[in-house]
């Protein structure tokens, strides 16, 4: 009774998520060296593979849609990519870059107006036992120490560089070729899989690699164009109230979207640090704005636009969260729940092996007991 329950269900996927993030975590030196060798020589797959399930769906929409054949959905996507990059060069580059020469010069400003804020606030008789000045000590120390470790960390050297320039230089080399073949023969690669490697697939690997699949491409997929929505919504909106450097804002808001619960909170620091002190209304009207359109993404937008690729639990996805932050910050916690997804996959696949390997004994014990008889 107790298996078949719901509690069971979601003790089990916890107890797994907190298994599967100890032992990252424990055995992490033997990971490094992999990781090491798979960010330098694999980022190109990991970009090529993004986009692949990105604009897959879109290839296969103008195939089935209006008969256009394969190879002219890829031309087709290649020439949308280019545009959007020649676009970003051209228009949005140099407006990026005004607003954050912009952001960094107004950010010297926050510091000053939190002082002058709690100076203010010490004085009332409410926070009277409250150390302010050691705050502000400790504050300016923290707010000093950071700007030193930010300035060291742009430092660069000549051969990190030549270093930078040689990864970038691979990623544009590569990404357009693997993508190009990923879209071409992307489909095939199970079927071909079927044919040789597994052609004698006991076990049903096909059938895995298939699941894993629809999972990870409604999610990127999914993720992509609710990204696309929040950043549209969030920047409209920040133009209509006046927040100052738009794009950069809503922008940030879009990435941290991708984290479940969390990433719409995350994406108003920037919008509160920034404006709440000279503007304070706006800043006001800004956090109300983001949270209702969140509302309608959480309820609406999202469910529809990722389905039930996922299918964790919520209590699942905040722990998740607050340990993988903790331990892998802002990056862990944006590939959490599609690796733990992934994983679940690999687990309900073995968890089926298994249940069939009971069966098959039990009728295999069955069959001896009444050739005995």
């Amino acid at each position: 009774m107790f298996k078949n329950s719901k509690l069971f269900f979601w003790t089990i996927e916890i107890l797994s998520a907190v298994a599967l993030i100890w032992l990252l975590a424990n055995v992490s030196f033997i990971f490094k060296p992999v990781t090491t060798l798979f960010s330098m020589v694999f980022l190109p797959f990991i970009i090529a593979g993004f986009l692949y399930y990105v604009f897959n769906p879109l290839v296969s929409f103008l195939h089935r849609k209006f008969k256009l054949p394969s190879i002219w959905g890829i031309v087709l996507v290649f020439v949308l990519i280019i545009g959007i990059c020649a676009y970003t060069v051209i228009a949005l580059v140099p407006n990026v870059i005004t607003q954050l020469s912009s952001l960094i010069n107004a950010s010297g400003n926050v510091f000053p107006e939190l002082q002058k804020w709690l100076e203010q606030l010490s004085k009332n008789p409410a926070f009277s036992e409250i150390d302010f000045k050691a705050i502000i000590t400790k504050a300016n120390i923290s707010y000093m120490d950071i700007l030193k470790n930010l300035l060291s960390g742009v430092t660069l050297s000549v051969s990190n560089v030549v270093n930078i320039i040689s990864k970038v230089a691979m990623v544009l080399v590569l990404v357009p070729v693997l993508l190009f073949y990923m879209l071409k023969d992307g489909k095939s690669m199970l079927p071909f899989l079927k044919k040789t490697v597994l052609k004698t697939d006991r076990l049903n690997i096909v059938g895995l690699l298939n699941d894993m699949n629809a999972t990870i491409s409604k999610f990127i997929s999914g993720a992509a164009i609710d990204c696309l929505f929040i950043f549209v919504t969030v920047f409209i909106a920040y133009l209509i109230i006046g927040i100052p450097y738009a794009f950069l804002f809503a922008a940030f808001a879009a990435v941290t979207n991708l984290i479940p619960y969390l990433g719409p909170y995350i994406g108003l620091i920037p919008v509160v640090l920034t404006v709440t002190f000279d503007h304070p209304v706006k800043a006001l009207i800004a956090i109300v704005v983001v949270l209702t359109l969140q509302q309608i993404d959480g309820n609406i937008v999202y469910p529809r636009v990722v389905g039930n690729a996922v299918q964790v639990h919520p209590v699942t996805i905040i722990v998740l969260m607050l340990v993988v932050g903790s331990l892998y910050g802002l990056v862990g916690m944006l590939i959490a729940v599609p690796f733990y997804s992934l994983a679940k996959e690999i687990v309900k696949f073995l968890w089926r092996l298994w249940e069939n390997h009971k069966q098959s004994r039990l009728v295999s014990d069955e069959n001896e007991t009444q050739i005995s008889k």
